[in-house]
C-alpha cells in the first residue's frame, strides 16, 4: 500500500466522535482554547453522515489502514460518546467495540480510565458520565446564558407544546437547543450546530473559549 500523503504523524493523538457536529466541536474547543492537536475522526462512513456509537471499532480500523503509519505512532485514542437516554448501556457499547478491535477484556471497567492497549484509550462519556444526555445537553447551558431572555421564551414555547410529557431527555435537549438557535441567529434560523462551531460569525451563539461546562472535556483533551 503507498504511502498517503497525509500519513505523516505530526501528532500522535487520535479522537474518534460520533458524527460531523461532534468533529467539528471538537475541533474548534481544541484550536480556541489551544489544547493538543489531535487527528479527528468520526465514526460515520462517508463525509456528511453520523455513525453514531456502533461504529468506533470500524473507524478506528480504517484509520489504521488508511495511515498505518501514523497509527502506529498514536501513544492516544480518545473515543468521545453521547450517553443519550442510557448512560450505562452506552458505554457498555463503546467498551464492547474496543474489545472487538483490541481484544477481549481489553476495555476499561470506567469512562475516563486509560485501558492498558497499546495505544491507550480513553473513554469520555457526553455530557459527563452516569448523566443522561449528548453534545447539546452541553451546549444548552452556554446558549442559555448568553441570552437569558430568548432562553425564557424558549422554555415557555416548551411548555406550551408539552415537551416535558416527551419522556426524552435528550430529544427535549435537542429540541430546545435547535428553537434557541432559530431564535438567535440572525442569519439562518435553520443554522446547523456543526456550522455554529465553524463559521466565525457564528462565535457567540455557543462560545467555547472559557464556559466551564465544556471545562472537563478541555481537561479530558489535555
Amino acid at each position: 500500500m503507498a504511502e498517503s500523503n497525509k500519513d505523516k504523524p505530526e501528532f500522535p493523538r487520535l479522537l474518534v466522535c460520533e458524527g460531523p457536529e461532534d468533529k467539528f466541536f471538537f475541533e474548534r474547543l481544541i484550536n480556541i482554547r489551544n489544547l493538543p492537536r489531535y487527528h479527528i475522526w468520526h465514526s460515520g462512513v462517508r463525509r456528511g453522515q453520523r455513525g453514531g456509537n456502533t461504529k468506533f471499532a470500524e473507524a478506528i480500523r480504517l484509520f489504521q489502514f488508511e495511515r498505518p503509519k501514523t497509527f502506529r505512532s498514536l501513544n492516544r485514542i480518545v473515543i468521545a460518546a453521547d450517553n443519550d437516554e442510557t448512560p450505562e448501556e452506552s458505554f457498555i457499547n463503546v467498551c464492547n467495540q474496543i474489545d472487538e478491535f483490541f481484544g477481549v477484556n481489553s476495555a476499561p471497567k470506567n469512562p475516563l480510565e486509560p485501558t492498558k492497549t497499546k495505544p491507550p484509550v480513553t473513554v469520555l462519556m457526553i455530557p459527563r458520565p452516569g448523566k443522561k444526555g449528548h453534545l447539546e445537553s452541553l451546549c444548552n447551558d452556554v446558549a442559555r446564558e448568553q441570552d437569558k431572555r430568548i432562553a425564557s421564551h424558549v422554555d415557555d414555547f416548551m411548555s406550551l407544546i408539552s415537551a416535558e410529557k416527551w419522556n426524552d431527555e435528550s430529544r427535549f435537549g435537542k429540541a430546545w437547543l435547535r428553537v434557541d438557535l432559530a431564535a438567535r441567529c440572525k442569519n439562518d434560523p435553520f443554522v446547523p450546530l456543526g456550522v455554529v462551531f465553524t463559521e466565525r460569525r457564528h462565535d457567540e451563539l455557543i462560545p467555547l473559549h472559557k464556559h466551564v461546562s465544556f471545562n472537563e472535556i478541555a481537561k479530558v483533551i489535555s
